[in-house]
């Protein structure tokens, strides 16, 4: 198996999905092999000392499995207490099933971390939203360090400013 740059489909989500897992910042997942992902994957290639191409062969592709299996061997995570906001309201971990949109206007829900991408639609006040099942870290950061949190809508992945402005933690 090898997947370049510019491939879509199953495998390219797939991919995507594992490397989400192991923490790397994927985006949106689903879409197609692009630039950002080969950058992943050289940083996780360089990471695990293997070849660096930017492209998934079968030793990268072991080596994915393999770090999957490391995880999910680990010990289980304790149940945690609900998120609490730093100094500046942001909310850094989301380990949290349920957020409720508390903004006094709509919030918008990006194609990705960061106000550089589209608004792809808006949360009234009062919306519940739930992570999104396939991102293991549901807080990722925009290239400003700024947290946003990942959340399904319609089985779709849509990114929301992770701030106590906007959201809270459902207690």
């Amino acid at each position: 198996m090898i997947l370049k740059r510019g491939e879509p489909g199953a495998k390219v989500r797939e991919i995507q999905g594992q490397l989400e897992q192991l923490g790397y910042n994927i985006g949106r997942l689903g879409m197609p092999f692009d630039h950002n992902l080969e950058t992943i994957i050289k940083a996780f290639q360089e990471e695990m000392e293997l070849p660096i191409d930017g492209m998934i062969g079968d030793t990268t592709n072991l080596k994915i499995k393999q770090a999957i299996a490391a995880i999910k061997s680990s010990n289980a995570i304790q149940s945690e207490p609900s998120p609490i906001p730093n100094e500046l309201g942001d909310f850094i971990k989301g380990n949290w099933q349920q957020w409720q949109v508390i903004s006094a206007k709509k919030l918008n829900a990006r194609s990705g971390p960061g106000f550089n991408y589209n608004i792809d639609t808006s949360f009234p006040t009062g919306t519940v939203l739930i992570l999104h099942p396939e991102y293991r870290y549901p807080i990722k950061f925009d290239q400003v360090g700024k947290p946003w949190l990942v959340v399904s809508y319609q089985g779709a992945a849509f990114f929301v400013r992770a701030n106590q402005r906007f959201i809270e933690p459902v207690v």
